[in-house]
C-alpha cells in the first residue's frame, strides 16, 4: 500500500506496512534522525518497543501499540481518533482495527500480467466489471 506521508524535505510516497509505519512514525518525532530513534527517552511511549524495525515482533501487539499511540495523540478520545485529520501521519492508516484504505495512492500504470491477460482473452465476451457480473 503506497501513501503520502510527511518526510525530512516535505512529503514522500512510501509504501508502508504497520513496522515501517511505526519506524516513520519514530524517525518523525526525533527530527529525524537514526540515532535519536536508536537511543529513544520516552520510554513510556507505546511505539517504543518497535522503533527499531527490525527482529521478530508480536503482529497484534504492533497494531494494538498503533491504536493506542493513536488513542493517546487524541486525548483519550475514541470517537475523534476515526475523525483523525492527519492523513499525512505514517499510522493514519492503522489507527483503527481495519485498514483505512481511502487516502492509498494506487499506480496509474497497469501491471505487466494484466496486460497480457487482457490479450489472452477472448474479445467476443465483454469483461465483467464487477464480481456479481461474473457467471460461474
Amino acid at each position: 500500500m503506497k501513501y503520502e506521508i510527511q518526510s525530512k524535505t516535505g512529503y514522500k510516497i512510501v509504501s508502508l506496512n504497520r513496522r515501517k509505519a511505526i519506524r516513520e512514525k519514530c524517525l518523525n518525532c526525533s527530527g529525524w534522525s537514526y540515532k535519536g530513534v536508536q537511543n529513544c527517552q520516552f520510554k513510556d511511549c507505546e511505539l517504543n518497543p518497535y522503533r527499531s524495525g527490525i527482529g521478530k515482533q508480536n503482529a497484534k501487539a504492533r497494531s494494538r501499540a498503533i491504536r493506542t499511540f493513536c488513542l493517546s495523540c487524541m486525548n483519550g478520545q475514541r470517537s475523534e481518533v476515526s475523525k483523525c485529520t492527519s492523513p499525512t501521519c505514517s499510522l493514519f492508516p492503522y489507527r483503527q482495527s481495519r485498514v483505512d484504505r481511502s487516502f492509498e495512492i494506487i499506480d496509474s500504470k497497469p501491471k505487466k500480467r494484466r496486460i497480457e491477460r487482457r490479450r489472452r482473452t477472448d474479445t467476443s465476451r465483454p469483461i465483467p466489471k464487477y464480481r456479481s457480473e461474473v457467471s460461474v
